[in-house]
Parts: structure tokens; sequence; C-alpha cells
């Protein structure tokens, strides 16, 4: 059974509960990854560059080469706060595939992702992992790892990946890759990417609740706003550009890529400042 959203609610924990309580397994306290993070909290909303100092901090501190990868198992959908909930109470798993990819940022994603389909294969790609550096293969290994958790338990069941590539030479215990994502796993890859059977954006989630998943998408939007962030809009267009850096990219592409049903708000969108180059 799923545990109630939280009586004081954040936007999301992104997903570092699991992590810090992996290290502890270790005996490496919080506390001290936060210090050498240089951070005194994690209230509020953590910056991207917060979250890259976490992961590097818990990379230094671990102990285990399987770190990144047992901590993402350990992912409960409370773990990622109020958005974690918006997910699990979506109507259909595509509902909660649109509005987690919406605001990536809250699943604790530090690449921007773009995403397209091709022949009824979902193709997730993270884009410009070099930025990562020797943080890459951790930074990877926990965010997989944790949302083929997640998105399983959102599901009622394994998530249906068929295809990872990864950017890296295959690590001594490349088997583990295998064993977790339960699929073929390509090492040296030119690209950054997830596949999965597109079919199971058809299906009902275990927990829909439309009510919930409304009131937490809403909360979620708000503080999101608050803390400066984009519109879902600019974030769709900004994936959609990304994935399409090799070719020119027009407004008519972009209002095609996110749908008629926002394709209208382009007017607004340049009356507020934002050109269409810039999103990116």
């Amino acid at each position: 059974m799923m545990p109630a959203p939280p009586s004081k609610p954040q936007p999301s924990g992104y997903g570092l509960k699991a992590l810090f309580d992996e290290l502890a397994d270790q005996g490496v306290s919080q506390r001290a990854v936060l210090r050498a993070a240089k951070l005194r909290s994690l209230t509020g909303t953590l910056s991207q560059a917060q979250r890259l100092a976490i992961l590097r901090a818990a990379k230094d501190h671990s102990t285990h080469r399987l770190t990144a990868l047992k901590a993402g198992q350990r992912q409960r959908v409370h773990h990622f706060g109020v958005y974690g909930f918006a997910l699990a109470t979506s109507p259909t798993f595509y509902d909660a595939f649109m509005f987690g990819r919406q605001h990536l940022e809250l699943a604790g994603a530090v690449l921007q992702i773009s995403f397209h389909t091709n022949s009824r294969v979902g193709i997730l790609r993270s884009e410009n992992p070099a930025t990562l550096g020797s943080l890459l293969p951790f930074a990877a290994e926990f965010w997989r790892s944790s949302m083929t958790t997640l998105l399983s338990e959102i599901l009622g069941k394994p998530f249906p990946s068929v295809l990872m590539r990864f950017p890296f030479p295959a690590p001594a215990y490349a088997i583990d890759y295998r064993s977790q994502f339960n699929c073929p796993i390509e090492f040296d890859s030119p690209t950054m990417e997830w596949h999965f059977d597109a079919n199971i954006l058809r299906e009902p989630c275990a927990s829909a609740s439309s009510v919930t998943a409304t009131i937490c998408q809403e909360f979620c939007e708000t503080m999101i706003e608050k803390a400066g962030g984009s519109s879902p809009l600019q974030r769709d267009l900004r994936a959609f550009i990304l994935g399409n850096t090799g070719r020119r990219t027009t407004a008519e592409d972009a209002a095609g890529a996110v749908g008629p049903c926002q394709a209208h708000a382009f007017p607004p969108l340049e009356k507020r400042g934002h050109q269409l180059s810039s999103i990116a």
C-alpha cells in the first residue's frame, strides 16, 4: 500500500533518501555528504549545481562500487515527495510519463532528456553527457536505477526496458547492469539512450486517482514557478530542440512536436520575451 503524501509537502525529495540510506549502510552519514557538498540541509528546492555536488560527494564517500545501482533499487514513490505521488496517482502511465518528462528536475535528473518514439519503441536520450566528466558513470547508474525502480512501482510490474546505451567503457561489474535493468546493455556508445516498449504508455497506473494526481501536479507547478523555474511548454520545447540539434529547427516543427493543445501558446511566449533559440 502506498504511503500517504507528507503533511508538510515538498515538491520533490529527488530520490536522495535512497542514496543516503545506501551510504548509511556503509557507515557514511548524510551530514558528512552534505558537508562535503557544502550544503546545510535538503529543505526546499535544490539547484542542478547542488544536486551535482551531492552526487560528487556521495561518489567520493562511497566504499562500494555498486553504491549507485543499489541506491536506485531502494527507491520508493515517497522518496520523490509530491512529485512522486503526482506520477503514481496519474490515470494512465502516459499521463504519468508526460508529467514526469515536463518536470525531470524533480526526478533528480542532472542532464536534459529528449524523447521520441520509433516503431513503438520509446527512446529517452540524455543530451551532452560528457559535461559530467568523471561523475557520469555514477550519476547514470543512480538515475537509471532509480527511475527503473520508481516506474516499476508506479506500474505495479517491471518497467519494460529493451535497450540501454552508455557513452563510457564497461565497468568491471557490467554484469550487474544487465541484472538490474533486465535488457541488453551497450557501452562505449556514441549516445546515451534508454529504449523501452512504448505500448506501456497505454496502461493504467496501479494507484490511479485523478483527484490526487491533479492536486499534486498543481502543487509541483506552483512550487516550481515560485522558485523561478520554466513552464511545462518551455521544458517541452527545450527537450525538442536538444533532441534535434543536428538540423535546422523551425517554430512550425516545434509546434508540431509539443502538440496542437500547446501550439497556441507560441505567440504569448514570444510576447514574454522568450525566443525559440533561447529556450534551449
